[in-house]
């Protein structure tokens, strides 16, 4: 190799090394006056150079957190309610729950000692099909961190009568519609979370042990589909809100507790 080509490489060589130590230094400088960005995940700022919301993770993950806090002492609720163990509702229950809308029911008029007693299966349908969070609730007692949950989970309009209608609301998802009182008939339609018309009619013209076994919840009650089509929907995917209960919890001092217990359309 001749003298100047030596001479070319040995000041490549020393321009590469200066140039990796002067953006080492520059790097080092801007971490330590703080321009490099200690959070990797937030990835854009606004012009106001706050955090862009939509990335922070901890806002969905406290409300995961405090949605499981229920989810587990649903659980547990469910679990008590199939043992028929009247001890738990009294545990989690207060001189300031409610028991009708009227106030003029206690918890000793549903005989809950009795195993057999229609109470259970009332509850078991109401927590069962779901529970969600009542934004507009005022409870005096509530944890500051606490939701007020109510059950069943509507997701629908108020329940109410249309054109002079009975309506029923359709819990749950892909719930089935058929064409008799029974899962070996025919399939009409698969509704989500609906609203359709209670079928009067029919109910009426029912032998008197069939209305009563309709109130059961492995009971089926007649509906009318929105285009007009007749159906059955068994009991425990449907809330009829002059028949079924709803239930409310509530923390309260770290401990959840039983709000209200009481029929749709009063009792």
């Amino acid at each position: 190799m001749k003298p100047a080509q030596i001479l070319m490489v040995i000041m490549i060589v020393l321009g590469a090394v200066t140039g990796s130590t002067l953006a080492t230094v520059a790097y080092l400088n801007r971490r330590q006056s703080g321009v490099i960005n200690p959070n990797p995940l937030v990835l854009f700022q606004g012009g106001s150079g706050a955090q862009n919301s939509s990335l922070e993770a901890p806002i969905t993950l406290q409300k995961r957190q405090k949605n499981s806090e229920f989810s587990q002492f649903r659980q547990r609720f469910l679990e008590s309610v199939k043992r028929r163990d009247a001890n738990f509702i009294r545990a989690i229950s207060t001189p300031q729950t409610q028991w009708s809308r009227s106030g003029t029911i206690d918890i000793e008029t549903y005989k809950i000692d009795d195993s057999e007693s229609n109470f259970w299966q009332a509850m078991e349908k109401a927590v069962g099909a779901g529970c969600t969070i009542e934004g507009n609730a005022n409870v005096a007692e509530k944890d500051a961190d606490s939701d007020v949950w109510v059950c069943p989970d509507m997701a629908l309009n108020p329940i109410s009568n249309a054109a002079g209608q009975a309506q029923v609301g359709i819990l749950g998802e892909n719930v089935n519609v058929r064409s008799q009182p029974n899962t070996r008939s025919d399939i009409i339609v698969v509704l989500s979370k609906e609203l359709v018309q209670f079928d009067t009619e029919t109910f009426t013209n029912l032998p008197v042990r069939q209305q009563e076994s309709i109130n059961g919840v492995e009971g089926w009650t007649p509906v009318i589909l929105n285009d007009g089509k007749r159906g059955w929907v068994q009991n425990r995917f449907v809330y009829y809100e002059t028949r079924d209960y709803r239930v409310s919890f509530v923390r309260s001092r770290g401990q959840w507790r039983l709000r209200y217990f009481w029929r749709g359309g009063g009792n």
